[in-house]
């Protein structure tokens, strides 16, 4: 393997410097490996990254020795986890939770901190996604957000974030708290995502009235959902189109305009659902910064400190010049 990834029984015989996880599926091309030592060193800590490569079937027994090695190896001070939030949860929920009510509420882990001889789980998205939103949608003290419709193209993790975020409540940098927005409409490929999806939202008592799960077979289907998009109105791509696999969720004939903003989860990639928004002539934004909170919000939860704005822009200022130029 790379130098960058370990195997868990390297992990386990680990005894370098404090280890920090990176658990995804292949992690060792990822940029996080440029930026993560000027991470670490401003949040004063020397720790080292190493990426755990799992396949997306995964079985549980894994997702268990996977927390019992970090629990038993003091070198291991945590993880973050990308792509087994889901299956990690379900897998080590006895042995992880109890400490982030995040956790409870979305049934996802991905972060975990290792002390005083146990592991414990966190769900940050959520937070990284109230830091990166506010910046994106209209001044909150305009009432902006009130009459805001969102169509979200994807129920995975990053929907559930910005279901809790937009409905739960986020504040912009002065303090002004976000307004629920007018709807929320969620699509997927896959009906079981948007049944996970809806639950989250059932536990979290959100207005079932103000939000809607469509399951999708095509993209001409998501375009129509956007022609009778009111405006203003975000529209994510959340599905890892662009980057995961090439292409977008959207065909060359989706109906965006100057009234959208269009965000893209995806930082690098092909991203064209981003080159359509913008040929469009609607805003088009990119994953970076949420990329960038992400890591901020996992690994401020492994150092047991809070992610405060300051930080964030410290942590964002020591990547900005790994930041992919498009």
């Amino acid at each position: 393997m790379g130098r960058h990834v370990l195997t868990l029984d390297e992990v386990a015989a680990w005894s370098g410097p404090p280890l920090i996880l990176f658990v995804g599926i292949d992690t060792g091309g990822s940029g996080v490996h440029a930026v993560f030592d000027r991470w670490a060193a401003v949040l004063g800590q020397p720790w080292t990254l190493r990426g755990v490569d799992l396949p997306p079937d995964t079985p549980e027994a894994t997702y268990r020795r996977l927390v019992q090695v970090m629990r038993d190896n003091p070198a291991v001070r945590g993880a973050v986890v990308t792509a087994h939030k889901l299956r990690l949860y379900r897998a080590c929920a006895a042995d992880v939770g109890g400490a982030d009510p995040l956790v409870d509420l979305t049934h996802e882990v991905n972060a975990l901190a290792t002390a005083d001889g146990g592991v414990t789980g966190y769900a940050r998205d959520p937070v990284a996604l109230g830091h990166v939103l506010p910046a994106l949608l209209p001044p909150a003290r305009a009432g902006g957000h009130a009459g805001l419709n969102v169509l979200c193209l994807g129920a995975g993790g990053a929907a559930t974030a910005l279901l809790l975020t937009l409905h739960l409540g986020a504040t912009d940098r002065d303090g002004a708290r976000l307004d629920a927005p007018a709807h929320v409409t969620f699509t997927d490929t896959r009906p079981e995502a948007l049944t996970e999806l809806r639950r989250v939202a059932d536990r979290a008592r959100i207005d079932a009235s103000r939000v809607s799960y469509v399951t999708v077979g095509s993209a001409w289907e998501s375009d129509a959902l956007l022609a009778g998009l009111p405006t203003p109105a975000l529209v994510v791509n959340a599905t890892g189109l662009g980057k995961d696999s090439p292409g977008s969720p959207l065909t060359e004939k989706a109906p965006l305009g100057p009234a959208q903003v269009a965000w893209d989860l995806n930082y690098r990639g092909d991203l064209t659902f981003l080159r359509q928004a913008a040929e469009a002539g609607a805003h088009a934004v990119d994953g970076w910064d949420y990329f960038v909170a992400g890591w901020a919000a996992a690994l401020t939860a492994i150092a047991g400190i809070p992610l405060t704005g300051d930080l964030l822009t410290r942590l964002a200022d020591a990547a900005a010049r790994d930041r992919p130029a498009r």
